[in-house]
């Protein structure tokens, strides 16, 4: 049952994709929002709220050095 669960998850996982319904989930364009879609929804990445705090405090960081902190 586990695996079948786990199976039908991915058919409708690489489904949304597929067809575009899954890109209001991207944190990040392309093919590299798509693989951090997918692992979130298996729980196998990054934290969905760590991962968007990262990606901030990398632009905060670019910010910082372009303004000479």
């Amino acid at each position: 049952m586990k695996t079948a669960c786990a199976r039908i998850k991915g058919f409708e996982a690489m489904g949304t994709l597929l067809t575009g319904q899954a890109k209001a989930f991207q944190l990040q364009p392309g093919i590299r929002g798509e693989l951090r879609l997918v692992e979130r929804a298996f729980g196998i990445g990054p934290e969905m709220t760590s991962e968007p705090m990262s990606l901030h405090g990398a632009v905060l960081e670019k910010i910082a050095i372009l303004q000479g902190f």
